[in-house]
């Protein structure tokens, strides 16, 4: 099928409305992310990977950095590196510039999908590339529409999920098979489980082991391990992975880590297994050691940042544990205020943001805007030491709690459904299973060194399937 733009869905979203200075009202956006093509193949390209308003676009050679990296979203806006396309001053004039600039919703930011075209909303004028030249730092501007190769883009494909995402339609009763349920122990054995998440294509969980600090700074390895229900087969699926939790991409072809090793997250590829790098750093400041992630609709990352495995490398946070997102390559802070962030997890319809607070002692939720960004916190439940946590179908939440062995399942309105008990010392939770019923459980006994600890999958099926992001 071909991305070659014909007023496809992001045409159709934005016709409509972007000649008349409407903004696209309703649920929040969805978007199409990766490079657009222009004439001779080229990449739209951010000059010099800048995001400081007014940085010129350009035409350069595809190189997949984060400079190219566009997000295509159904409210007209296309945006990279936090910022949003532009044309300069507002201008109708032929030959105005096309730069980066703070996204503000305004009809020079605007562009509609039209014939391989992008028309933008502001000045009729479509995207151009200066001189019907392809040589690298051409400059784009905006000119009067013609039929020209140097008008002509491609944009990325929008990855398109049904109305439920991956969920069956409603109405859900009650998830538990009673109020306090047991889980089934599945394998023990290993050191420290944690972070587990289910790979659809092959039908498969992973799942993080790590094991005891080495080394002069005390950083625990951790592998990711494949469990194949079908076989009762475990493996070693990437040795020396540096992972804590896991969270398998939108597209299904990665799977991403909050990767403690190079206090970083990661995405590893499903096929190749190979390591890139999503978030290195906050405004030059390494973190303290990446736990736990989540992944919006839109390929948004979300993840705590406490300091659990940080060991003896120095702290530059200053003392401070947070929740960041990742968008576009631009990690921003949402909150630096919760002492030892853990779990976190986004609601199916992407709309709230919840965040366990290890060192408080609460789980907390946040309002998620339409371009991922979070409101204003409020709390949500209070529970024993909460640690990793998942979300069903129906909207209810699994909370892990570490100090008592148990995930506490609540409503969307923090009401107590009931409780799961697996083990002791319980540490993430996931979905899984062909039909999605099945509650993954990692909890254990912790080494007391030496690589002593003894941590056990556990397994209990459940009435509501799970969403499993």
């Amino acid at each position: 099928m071909t991305n070659r733009l014909t007023r496809r869905v992001f045409a159709v979203a934005v016709t409509a409305v972007a000649l008349s200075g409407l903004a696209v009202t309703g649920a929040a956006a969805a978007a199409a992310n990766g490079t657009i093509t222009g004439i001779g193949g080229k990449c739209v390209d951010v000059t010099g990977g800048s995001n400081a308003n007014g940085t010129r676009v350009q035409l350069w050679t595809c190189g997949g950095g984060t400079a190219q990296q566009w997000s295509v979203r159904d409210d007209g806006s296309i945006s990279a590196l936090g910022k949003c396309l532009d044309v300069a001053a507002a201008s109708t004039a032929n030959g105005a510039a096309v730069q980066l600039y703070d996204c503000n919703g305004t009809g020079a930011q605007r562009w509609t999908a039209d014939a391989g075209r992008l028309v933008n909303a502001g000045s009729g004028k479509c995207l151009d590339a200066t001189g019907v030249s392809s040589a690298n730092g051409t400059p784009l501007q905006i000119w009067s529409c013609s039929t020209g190769a140097n008008q002509q883009w491609t944009l990325p494909v929008p990855t398109q999920e049904p109305p439920n995402g991956p969920c069956p339609q409603g109405p859900f009763g009650n998830p538990l098979p009673s109020p306090t349920s047991t889980a089934t122990k599945v394998r023990d054995g290993f050191n420290f489980l944690e972070g587990p998440t289910w790979d659809a294509a092959t039908q498969t969980l992973l799942l993080s082991n790590m094991r005891d600090g080495t080394g002069s700074q005390n950083v625990q390895p951790s592998d990711i391990l494949r469990y194949t229900p079908a076989t009762g087969a475990f493996e070693t699926f990437i040795a020396n992975a540096g992972g804590n939790g896991l969270a398998i991409s939108r597209d299904g072809k990665s799977v991403l880590a909050a990767t403690h090793d190079q206090r970083s997250v990661s995405s590893y590829d499903l096929t190749t297994r190979q390591r890139t790098t999503v978030a290195a750093n906050h405004q030059g400041r390494l973190f303290n050691s990446p736990n736990d992630l989540t992944i919006g609709a839109t390929g948004t990352v979300y993840f705590t940042d406490p300091d659990f495995q940080r060991a003896n490398r120095p702290d530059q946070m200053s003392g401070r544990t947070g929740v960041f997102r990742v968008s576009g390559g631009v990690v921003t802070l949402i909150d630096d205020t919760i002492r030892e962030p853990n779990g976190i997890e986004l609601s199916p319809d992407g709309r709230t943001l919840y965040v366990g607070g290890n060192g408080t002692g609460k789980v907390y939720r946040y309002p998620v805007n339409a371009d991922g960004s979070t409101g204003t916190r409020s709390d949500f439940a209070s529970l024993n030491g909460s640690d990793g946590g998942t979300v069903d179908c129906a909207g209810n939440v699994y909370q892990a709690t570490y100090n008592d062995g148990k995930v506490n399942v609540l409503s969307s309105s923090g009401q107590s459904l009931g409780t799961i008990s697996a083990g002791r010392n319980t540490t993430n939770v996931a979905f899984g299973g062909p039909d999605g019923k099945t509650l993954f459980i990692t909890s254990g006994t912790p080494s007391t060194g030496g690589n002593t600890g003894n941590f056990g999958l556990y397994s209990i099926r459940l009435n509501v399937p799970g969403w499993p992001y």
